[in-house]
């Protein structure tokens, strides 16, 4: 038989299926300023990722594990908090002002912390400190995901986002590596100093280039705006219990290595949920695009729980299948992340994504306080075996959640 005039060559796919992965990636490295940005999200997810573990040295050096346990609780939530203004003032505001006020805040917040602990300040201002260290952290990170979703369209958009969860996956690997080694090997003090040096390099790189990486500010909205979509408000219920079915992971694995006389496997855990989700979020990050946006999130939240499922049945068999499964129950992680941020910027009003994606960033503070909270005393109670059959039932609710989320179509 032969071919139609009606499908010529040129209507073939300009790159060939088994190639189409590769092909977005050479897509976004194509949007003009890409690498600027790259490193701009980089430096500032990194700095991030230091915070945490950096404060917990600083005050556990001369107090309790207790108090730097509760000023490191304060710091996650003055920015939890805070974050939802600070991403609106960055939509509504020159970006200028608004960077240069948070960092000049931020940076007197952390000298202000440092100089308390080391003349052994109470514990109430110690934490108060804290929790304006975290108030005040210059919202790039967070800005840099509106500004991908500004610069891109369709298939780019989603890439986008998959790198900037890979992106935050290897923060979270490489910063608190980081932060540890010079804060135990060399002095409290010297994880700051790189936190300070990634924090102020972020801000100037946007400073500088505000006028090729800065979205311009939008008219102000309406406050409820973000609530007033149902969608939205899916979303977000979506994502929490997602980030508490992602913490419990991460809170219940290491009691249960302690808890099956495997203690040395716990970092072990932790490691392969993290490379399974830096891998999956770079290699599975485009695999959304073949599915419709109403069916994305709902499969991937339900691959997600039958990974935490798996996990639940290692559990009952040794400490090395618990090992093994890690890799493959954080495969979609990444790609989860990314894929909520993709939605989130889809159901924002206008003007409002960056606010949208901070409310998103308080939204994972919650749930992880909540996942971290609730399962470490079911794992300490009822045993960690118990606590891992639950967290699929949450990670399947949060599929429920995610199944009535509707977007229009990317751009």
């Amino acid at each position: 038989m032969s071919r139609s005039p009606a499908t010529p060559d040129a209507a073939r796919p300009e790159h060939p299926t088994p190639y189409r992965f590769l092909a977005d990636y050479r897509s976004l490295l194509d949007v003009p300023g890409f690498w600027r940005m790259a490193v701009i999200g980089m430096t500032s997810k990194l700095a991030a990722s230091m915070t945490g573990l950096s404060l917990l040295l600083l005050v556990s050096g001369p107090r309790s594990y207790g108090t730097a346990g509760l000023a490191v609780s304060c710091s996650a939530l003055g920015q939890g908090l805070s974050a939802p203004l600070r991403g609106r003032l960055v939509d509504r505001l020159p970006i200028r002002p608004v960077l240069l006020g948070c960092l000049a805040a931020h940076l007197a917040a952390t000298i202000a912390v440092i100089l308390a602990v080391r003349n052994a300040a109470g514990t109430v201002l110690v934490c108060s400190l804290a929790a304006a260290v975290g108030a005040s952290a210059p919202p790039v990170a967070v800005m840099m995901r509106s500004v991908w979703h500004s610069v891109t369209t369709g298939t780019t958009l989603r890439t986008a986002m998959a790198l900037d969860a890979s992106m935050t996956g290897a923060a979270l690997i490489i910063g608190p590596v980081l932060a540890g080694w010079l804060g135990l090997s060399l002095s409290p003090l010297l994880p700051y100093a790189a936190i300070t040096t990634l924090t102020v390099t972020g801000v100037i790189l946007v400073v500088v280039n505000s006028s090729a990486v800065v979205v311009p500010p939008a008219a102000a909205g309406h406050l409820r705006g973000l609530w007033a979509s149902p969608a939205l408000r899916r979303l977000l219920a979506a994502e929490a219990l997602f980030v508490t079915a992602v913490t419990a992971l991460d809170v219940v694995l290491p009691i249960h290595a302690r808890q099956e006389n495997a203690a040395g496997l716990a970092g072990l855990y932790l490691g392969g949920l993290a490379v399974g989700s830096v891998v999956g979020s770079f290699a599975l990050g485009t695999a959304t695009n073949r599915l419709s946006p109403g069916l994305a999130l709902p499969v991937l939240l339900g691959v997600f729980a039958l990974g935490c499922a798996a996990l639940a049945v290692a559990a009952g068999l040794s400490p090395t299948a618990v090992l093994l499964v890690c890799p493959v129950a954080g495969l979609v992680i990444g790609s989860l992340f990314a894929l909520l941020r993709t939605t989130g910027g889809d159901l924002a009003p206008a003007g409002q994504v960056t606010e949208t994606m901070s409310w998103l960033s308080t939204v994972d503070l919650a749930g992880g306080a909540a996942g971290a909270a609730v399962f470490a005393h079911l794992a300490d109670a009822e045993g960690s075996r118990t606590a891992l059959v639950l967290v699929p039932v949450v990670a399947a609710t949060a599929a429920v959640a995610g199944r009535r989320v509707r977007t229009h179509p990317c751009r």
